[in-house]
């Protein structure tokens, strides 16, 4: 992984941080993302991009905790509990208990001595899966704690280690083999191609004992099929495939999602920017562009199922600003098919240099189900939660308006192919665009959030 992919994918879990998460779980899995997936970052690199998309890190009881997300919390620990209690799987941790134990013992050890990311009170470890993955050897540990951690609820805390696969237990125990973990244990744990003292090129996903992982290709994601692993998957780089996993416990989809995606993004090709750039309006910067395009493939891995495209590139000045900051700078809007229908559309901005050093703002996502792509086409975006809203217009288009209820809102002149206008947010809100002499060429409408069934967490 390139230093650039990795600060941006600091900023992309960050911003996870910025965004409200609509329950508590939500809020937890986030958090138990991020740590994930940072660990290994410098923690130069980690400060930069807290400082570049200014995050702040939800709390549980950041608004106070409800009846019902108490109630919630502690079904997911429930289910989280069954997954540690669980039987070890993988065929080395099957085939070897006396392993096992020696890897608990010693895990636990290096745990009470400060090793570990989780320093609270331990009272049990588990190893709920061993075994060797071509040149690795896996496990993934829990660690139930003595109490509940007081600022998330969590009841246990994770470690996946990697080490060479017929490593013994002094060395997949030892904390220079740890490979990733966090602050929970989650009833749906996936490690994907984490390194240790060695890389692990192999994903793995682990459900309780008793449940079942199905898998279903793209782009439909309706053939659900069990895997033959029953209760966990593998996939490494000649078995994966575009597809969705869900888990199934006791007749009832529990989790739903994207698969995780294990191969990294290889270099972007001339050709491939270039048949996204065909019919881009605005002026759009090539680097910026260079950047959005090679990154769409690993940010909407199992979302997209279709190439990314350009729609328009340009400047964003004097847009209002919304509670994280202001939206000037080099901006690049682009459109891809998504994932059981409609369209992901994306504005990514850099910023100007003097607002945050030159760092790309994590890009804004919503959909639509009409698409966006086209001549004739007006994709107007809300930037974040400003009030205003950068609207892309067919060539000819003098002029935009906005409406509702037929009765104007605002109006903005178009230049390079875009105009900004303000409008408070409303679902009757229509972007029209009108040529010199004052007809309309074409109408847009803002995109919204994804149809709620794409992506289901019941736990």
């Amino acid at each position: 992984m390139t230093v650039d992919e990795r600060v941006h994918d600091a900023l992309t879990d960050l911003a996870d941080g910025v965004r409200p998460a609509p329950d508590p779980y939500g809020r937890l899995r986030t958090r138990h993302r991020r740590v994930q997936r940072q660990r290994g970052l410098a923690a130069g690199l980690a400060l930069a991009a807290v400082t570049a998309v200014g995050a702040v890190v939800p709390t549980l009881d950041r608004e106070g905790p409800t009846a019902a997300d108490i109630d919630r919390t502690q079904s997911v620990n429930a289910w989280a509990e069954r997954l540690r209690n669980s039987p070890v799987r993988g065929a080395v941790g099957s085939a070897e208990p006396a392993y096992v134990a020696e890897l608990e013992r010693m895990v636990a050890e290096h745990q009470r001595a400060g090793a570990f990311r989780v320093t609270a009170p331990v009272s049990e470890v588990n190893v709920l899966y061993l075994d060797d993955i071509g040149g690795a050897r896996v496990a993934f540990v829990a660690f139930h704690l003595a109490t509940p951690d007081p600022a998330t609820s969590w009841a246990n805390s994770s470690a996946w280690l990697v080490a060479r696969a017929g490593a013994p237990a002094t060395e997949l125990a030892d904390p220079l083999s740890i490979a990733g973990g966090g602050d929970g244990l989650e009833p749906f744990e996936v490690m994907s191609g984490l390194s240790g003292k060695v890389q692990a090129d192999a994903t793995v996903a682990l459900a309780p004992d008793g449940c079942v992982v199905e898998s279903a290709p793209l782009p439909d994601v309706d053939a659900w099929r069990p895997e033959p692993t029953g209760s966990y998957l593998i996939r490494a780089a000649g078995t994966e495939r575009p597809e969705w996993w869900r888990v199934v416990c006791d007749g009832v989809v529990k989790d739903e999602r994207p698969a995780t995606r294990l191969t990294r993004k290889t270099p972007l090709r001339a050709e491939t920017l270039d048949a996204a750039l065909v019919g881009a309006r605005g002026k759009v910067d090539l680097e910026s562009a260079r950047e959005v395009v090679r990154f769409a493939e690993p940010d909407g891995a199992n979302i997209l199922t279709g190439p990314t495209r350009v729609l328009w590139g340009g400047r964003i000045s004097g847009a209002k600003p919304d509670a994280n900051g202001p939206f000037d700078g080099t901006a690049v809007l682009t459109a891809a098919p998504y994932v059981r229908g409609g369209w992901q559309i994306g504005l990514d901005v850099t910023y100007d240099g003097e607002t945050s050093g030159g760092a790309q703002a994590v890009g804004l996502r919503r959909w639509s189900a009409q698409n966006p792509i086209g001549p004739d086409t007006v994709v107007p975006i809300r930037l974040g939660e400003s009030a205003s809203v950068l609207v892309v217009v067919p060539a000819g288009a003098t002029t935009v308006r906005v409406m509702r209820a037929g009765t104007v809102v605002d109006t903005a002149s178009v230049a390079d192919d875009a105009a900004l206008v303000d409008a408070p947010d409303d679902p009757g809100l229509t972007f029209e665009a009108l040529d010199r002499d004052g007809a309309v060429l074409s109408v847009g409408r803002l995109p919204g959030d994804p149809p709620v069934n794409n992506e289901v967490v019941s736990w």
